[in-house]
């Protein structure tokens, strides 16, 4: 399992200080499994991040634990100052033998402050349900500040028609807006039907994260699985909604291949 928040500095606007004084925080969660009465946790990381500037991650590398099918994990880390929360994330990897995690409700606390966030997520991490997602996130709500919307982006990758064009290894993107980015997402489920990646095809993936307002560039690459596992990229476009109207276009035309165009698995591209 994998938690980290997004924050705004409210010294400094949205210039976020360089200040790292430690500060404990207490992350306690309520996770129920699947539907099993026992699994193994192997792994449990907690990243600490804000919209510009990585602070820092605390991995937890213990032994497995065993708990049982309602339970509560509660772990204490060390941070830099990261100012007010406005988002945060969760996720699983998808380890062999997964099946997947019922996140119930998360709790952070800053200790010294004593101030508190709750966050009641109620949601799957798992690929074997309708929703098919490992990461999740979730907006503060609070009395003094608005509540940011949750989006489904529509995420459609467009491969040229090139003679190889077509890749089998797993593609990645993170996008990136005025409001944070979403993390590196594995696009899992194409809503169009047949093999995804494939010459002259648009694939698109739902994205669930909180609103990023004008995006401003994705990242896109893949892990170089498979034979001839370059790609020939024409673009990357991308709406708020299935509704929407408004469409981001980030246009590559080129290879993402080792030894072909960019000679670069991994690519930025900045929206026109």
């Amino acid at each position: 399992l994998k938690v980290g928040y997004h924050a705004y500095n409210t010294n400094k606007g949205d210039k976020l200080t360089h200040d790292y004084t430690m500060k404990k925080k207490r992350i306690d969660s309520i996770i129920t499994l699947i539907p099993a009465s026992n699994s193994t946790f192997p792994l449990f990381t907690v990243k600490f991040r804000n919209s510009t500037l990585e602070l820092g991650k605390i991995s937890l590398s213990e032994p497995a634990l065993t708990v049982a099918s309602s339970s509560c994990y509660l772990v204490q880390v060390e941070t830099g100052d990261v100012g007010d929360v406005y988002k945060i994330r969760v996720g699983c990897d998808d380890v062999p033998g997964f099946k997947g995690w019922h996140l119930k409700s998360l709790h952070l606390e800053e200790l010294h402050s004593k101030r508190e966030l709750n966050f009641e997520c109620n949601c799957w991490l798992t690929l074997k349900r309708e929703d098919k997602e490992l990461v999740k996130e979730f907006p503060v709500v609070t009395e003094d500040q608005k509540t940011l919307p949750v989006y489904k982006y529509v995420v459609s990758v467009h491969i040229g028609d090139r003679w190889g064009a077509e890749t089998f290894a797993n593609v990645y993107i993170t996008l990136y807006g005025k409001r944070g980015d979403t993390g590196v997402r594995k696009l899992h489920t194409s809503l169009a039907k047949g093999r995804k990646f494939q010459r002259n095809k648009v694939d698109s993936f739902l994205v669930e994260a909180v609103s990023l307002s004008h995006l401003q560039k994705v990242v896109i690459g893949h892990d170089g699985e498979g034979y001839g596992a370059g790609m020939y990229l024409k673009m990357v476009t991308v709406k708020e909604s299935q509704d929407s109207d408004n469409e981001w276009v980030f246009p590559l035309w080129n290879w993402l291949d080792a030894h072909l165009g960019l000679c670069a698995t991994v690519c930025e591209i900045v929206t026109v």
